[in-house]
């Protein structure tokens, strides 16, 4: 009696082991940006987004400042229920609108409909001073400060300008990259603060740059 009750038992253990059923995987997200916007500057030529699909796909930009290469375009799967992980380069027009723009990635695969939102900026990226929101907010040193740094990343050959004549630059002019460029000052010897304005431009893009030199100190 106890050898009838074990075979069922042995069966119903066996029989989802000896099942192959095949199963279907789709899936389409953005990597790149994933929840928020992908945010670029306004002198930024080239940035990339990611994404991963199950199915053969097309990508395409909603605005002309924005292009995808055409060799990013599209991509067929050979696989199924396979993973891919892609990527796609966009080409930026330089933003001399002095308004923020905004558009839209649209990514079709299978039966997926997916986008991504891409924001230009209207500025440089500088961060010395700082940029609080769209506002650059000026650099405030004391009547007695000799030097100052101006920091900044830029994607194009910039210059550095400025008609005030209590301050030097240390660098004027240079390549794309991170800079940090010292700035000379006179001492403030009049009974007002004083203000210095600078513009760095890269790529068609002008930022201004203000230095408040403070009046000196009554003792």
């Amino acid at each position: 009696m106890k050898k009838l009750l074990f075979l069922p038992l042995l069966a119903l253990l066996l029989l989802p082991l000896g099942c192959n059923k095949e199963t279907e995987y789709h899936r389409a997200r953005f990597l790149r940006p994933d929840n928020a916007a992908l945010y670029v500057y306004a002198d930024q030529e080239w940035d990339s987004v990611s994404f991963e699909t199950t199915e053969s796909y097309t990508i395409s930009s909603l605005a002309e400042w924005c292009v995808i290469p055409e060799e990013n375009q599209s991509l067929t799967i050979p696989y199924s229920n396979a993973l891919v992980r892609s990527y796609a380069w966009l080409h930026f027009d330089a933003n001399t609108t002095g308004e923020q723009r905004h558009t839209f990635l649209h990514l079709d695969a299978g039966e997926y409909s997916i986008d991504a939102n891409v924001i230009q900026l209207p500025f440089l990226c500088v961060t010395n001073p700082v940029q609080f929101g769209d506002v650059l907010l000026p650099l405030n040193v004391g009547a007695e400060t000799e030097q100052a740094t101006l920091s900044f990343t830029v994607f194009s050959p910039w210059t550095l300008t400025t008609d005030c004549e209590w301050l030097t630059l240390a660098t004027a002019a240079g390549r794309a990259g991170d800079w940090n460029v010292v700035v000379s000052l006179q001492p403030n010897t009049t009974a007002e603060d004083r203000t210095a304005t600078l513009t760095l431009t890269s790529r068609g893009v002008s930022e201004a740059i203000t230095i408040v030199q403070a009046k000196p100190v009554e003792e």
